[in-house]
């Protein structure tokens, strides 16, 4: 996948597999002043990060290819002895009584329910990378 590097180091990554939910992300994500990049699964994901170090990355953890736990586990051990961490939101729909534990355990910094709410979305963005990132739409 091609990714534009002009971007990097300050643009949120988004994996996320549904079509509506790819919609809404893009529409929110639209309202921010950073640049953003939606793909479709997991592998993507871990690729996207490598290119774009992004600030945040928004991880379905249920997609095709590679799921959001496997790319998360995966960042994660490419990290290691980087002295980097990219915060990582979970995005899913799993709200299962120790589902926020196991993403949590595979790396994930946030865990965020579906369905997307965009305000949540945006104010967890600005929690991540400082509200100076992001234009105040709440």
């Amino acid at each position: 996948m091609n990714f534009d590097l002009t971007i990097k180091g300050n643009c949120i990554l988004s994996a996320e597999d549904n079509e509506v939910n790819q919609i809404v992300l893009e529409h929110t994500l639209a309202e921010q002043d950073l640049p953003f990049v939606i793909v479709s699964n997991g592998q993507e994901a871990v690729e996207g990060w490598e290119a774009l170090d992004p600030l945040v990355i928004l991880m379905d953890i249920s997609m095709p290819v590679m799921n959001g736990i496997e790319a998360i586990k995966a960042i994660r051990e490419k990290e290691e002895g980087t002295g980097k961490r990219v915060p990582i939101a979970a995005l899913t729909a799993h709200a299962l009584s120790g589902d926020e534990e196991r993403m949590m355990e595979a790396g994930a910094d946030y865990y965020l329910t579906k369905p997307i709410d965009p305000n949540l979305i945006i104010a967890k963005i600005a929690e991540i990378v400082g509200p100076q990132s992001t234009r105040a739409i709440l």
